[in-house]
Parts: structure tokens; C-alpha cells; sequence
């Protein structure tokens, strides 16, 4: 470690570090902790972490079902806009089904 510290200060250019401290141009509050974009910045890390906790808390079965009642809710929207009712039969609702599939394939219905 202090062989890297050595080499960090050594590629330092002496300069260049008294003009950034001697700086006058640009608005240093907002670089300052504590200021606006400080708190906007550490707001926004704190809520990406906080979603990423939860996604990786929901289990496997729990996107599973998520999907499935995303897809079971497609589905239905597709039966009614069909123009096919809840009191359907069964084989009015499976032509349904496989008029869709067939579209959605690339293929006419037969």
C-alpha cells in the first residue's frame, strides 16, 4: 500500500493541484458536503440501493407468480377484446387462445 501511495503522489503535478485549490471559478458550495447537490445526489443513491434491495429480496417463486398473473391478465384482456364475454364456453375461449397464438407466431388462423 504505501508503495501505491508513493507512486499516486509521485504522478501528481504540483501545479496542477495549486491551481484546483486556488480556484476561484464555478460554484464551490455545490461541490461542498452537506450542499443541495450533495443531499439530490445522496437521495438518488439511496433510493437505487433500496430498489435493488428489494429486487434481490423477492424470491425466485415470487417472480414466478408475478409473471404468471401479469400473463393470465393479458390473456384476459385479449379474451375480451375479442370480443368474447366471461360466460364463454370453454371452446369459444381456447379458439381464442389459439387464434392469438397463431398471430402472434406469425401464422394465419386456419
Amino acid at each position: 500500500m504505501t508503495a501505491d501511495w508513493e507512486n499516486f503522489v509521485a504522478s501528481l503535478d504540483p501545479a496542477a493541484v495549486e491551481r484546483e485549490r486556488m480556484r476561484t471559478h464555478g460554484d464551490l458550495d455545490e461541490e461542498r458536503p452537506g450542499s443541495r447537490a450533495d443531499h439530490e445526489m445522496r437521495f438518488a443513491h439511496d433510493y437505487v440501493r433500496a430498489e435493488r434491495a428489494l429486487l434481490e429480496a423477492e424470491s425466485e417463486e415470487e417472480r414466478r407468480q408475478r409473471h404468471d398473473e401479469k400473463q393470465i391478465a393479458d390473456a384476459d384482456r385479449e379474451i375480451r377484446a375479442r370480443g368474447f364475454d366471461q360466460a364463454a364456453d370453454d371452446s369459444d375461449i381456447e379458439a381464442a387462445i389459439r387464434s392469438y397464438s397463431q398471430q402472434h407466431h406469425g401464422r394465419t388462423a386456419a
